[in-house]
């Protein structure tokens, strides 16, 4: 079977996880069509041109051979596509989309259940096909060896106005944080709390980070209505313990106080804390039994197979 994946080479990681899984299902027989520019001369036609640049990358799609294409998320131009039951897309943060838009696209899904009902009446029940959740790389995202985890907490994320209350909540409250990410140099917080933070860092280095810590904090950003980020996923298989903020339907995916800690406020978020720094057996517990549930339901094969349902 040959499928396309047409996806952003994103820092996120999420096409890269996607490939990878696909290439296991289908060694040499998947295509990786990239909707944004790489390398010098790339990037220089890009700028130079951008509506031949969208044209041609149109035009790249048509004319490849294949039985299945997953797109992960849309970008203008592609409305002028066929409209395919094979031609699969899986829409992330906060999709709002029209029904031209979503037009090419025989089967929808999308990873944040708070955004279905509107893609719903957009292209209807029959092509909206569900909630696919993110999900983790059990060849990228593995167990590191602890590193004497001689730090409380870590967070890696980039700035939102929500997590800027949480994170000053913690930090107040004086735990040896880390915080990765591009509030480094840019917020008032740097400023005040100067050894606490640190630049962004490649995602395949954020388990060395993990391994010198003793729980992952996990604060959503806006963007997230229902379920869970990438990130509680990817801890999982860390297997590193987790505090997650709660936000409707995380259950479905993880079991709150046995495989990960949820809290509501940052009163909770600090209470927590404090009990699983002062209970490392349940931490470990918590952290080995995510991991186990992440590899039975949550890896980006599952997710794959579930897109490829019926063509496959």
């Amino acid at each position: 079977m040959k499928v396309l994946l047409v996806a952003k080479p994103w820092k996120g990681g999420l096409a890269r996880y996607v490939y990878q899984a696909l290439e296991g299902l289908f060694p040499g027989n998947v295509q990786w069509v990239y909707t944004y520019p790489t390398g010098i001369m790339g990037s220089l036609n890009y700028r130079r041109d951008k509506t031949a640049w969208k044209k041609n990358l149109v035009d790249t799609i048509r004319n490849a051979h294949y039985d299945a294409a997953i797109f992960i998320n849309h970008f203008a131009g592609f409305e002028a596509l066929r409209f395919s039951d094979t031609h699969i897309i899986w829409l992330t943060d906060g999709p709002t989309f029209t029904e031209r838009e979503l037009s090419p696209y025989g089967r929808v899904f999308v990873s944040d259940q708070g955004y279905e009902e509107g893609l719903v009446a957009a292209v209807g029940k029959k092509r909206m096909r569900g909630v696919l959740p993110f999900a983790f790389s059990p060849d990228i995202h593995v167990p590191c060896a602890s590193s004497g985890r001689n730090r409380d907490i870590c967070f890696i994320g980039n700035r939102d106005e929500k997590r800027d209350r949480q994170l000053q909540a913690l930090l107040q409250a004086g735990f040896r944080c880390t915080i990765v990410g591009n509030y480094f140099l840019r917020h008032p917080l740097f400023w005040k709390y100067p050894i606490s933070f640190h630049p962004s860092i490649a995602n395949e280095k954020m388990g060395l980070i993990y391994a010198r810590h003793r729980i992952s904090l996990n604060i959503h950003a806006k963007v997230v209505r229902k379920g869970t980020n990438m990130r509680t996923f990817e801890c999982a298989g860390y297997e590193i313990p987790q505090l997650v903020e709660y936000c409707e339907g995380i259950e479905e995916y993880f079991e709150p106080e046995r495989e990960i800690a949820v809290y509501k406020d940052p009163e909770e978020m600090i209470q927590k804390a404090k009990e699983i720094l002062g209970d490392s057996d349940r931490a470990q517990s918590m952290a080995r039994k995510a991991r186990e549930r992440a590899l039975s339901e949550h890896t980006y094969q599952h997710r794959v197979q579930t897109m490829l349902d019926g063509i496959m």
